[in-house]
């Protein structure tokens, strides 16, 4: 995750969450087990409170659907069968009033359990975006059309959707992604 001062476009560092490691080491349990005690190791530090907008709710079909898609457990504990919530992975406060859009999409949300999410607070965290939700994939949507017909303009975003209950793929235009 990029430093605060190296964090100067919040869209930037929505475009970088995506790629793809640097390095082809293995990551096996020990080096994983490593990187997450230095990670503990390292003060934490806040993200920039740069809005102090009022929030709006979060819909209930999308909130299900993002619990569907985290395997309806905590994504920073792993504790299931719990009540969860849902949770911002870079907080909503650190986005540009004219950007809380992005901020409430759901491949910046996780589901947390209350403890998790309380103690997260708007520390950073080193926690990836996650695939964004929608309702229903194009293929869900079109199922009467042969697999030749299914396709009128490219699809290249990879999604959960909530319909089908699996990965797909949707056009990369707005709306799309909840």
């Amino acid at each position: 995750m990029p430093l605060k001062s190296e964090t100067l476009d919040i869209l930037g560092y929505f475009r970088d969450s995506w790629a793809p490691p640097e390095c082809d080491e293995i990551n096996t349990f020990a080096v994983a087990l490593t990187r997450s005690l230095k990670a503990w190791e390292t003060p934490l530090e806040r993200w920039p409170v740069r809005n102090r907008q009022e929030r709006t709710p979060i819909g209930s079909q999308k909130r299900a659907i993002i619990h569907a898609r985290d395997g309806d457990c905590c994504r920073m504990c792993g504790l299931a069968n719990v009540m969860l919530t849902v949770d911002h992975i870079i907080p909503r406060s650190t986005f540009p009033a004219d950007q809380l859009d992005i901020a409430d999409r759901s491949d910046n949300l996780i589901s947390a359990c209350w403890p998790c999410n309380e103690a997260k607070s708007n520390y950073e965290r080193p926690q990836r975006k996650r695939m964004g939700v929608v309702v229903a994939c194009w293929y869900c949507l079109t199922p009467e059309l042969d697999e030749d017909e299914r396709l009128p303009y490219p699809v290249d975003k990879l999604v959960y959707c909530g319909r089908c209950g699996g990965d797909s793929h949707v056009p990369e235009i707005a709306g799309w992604v909840l």
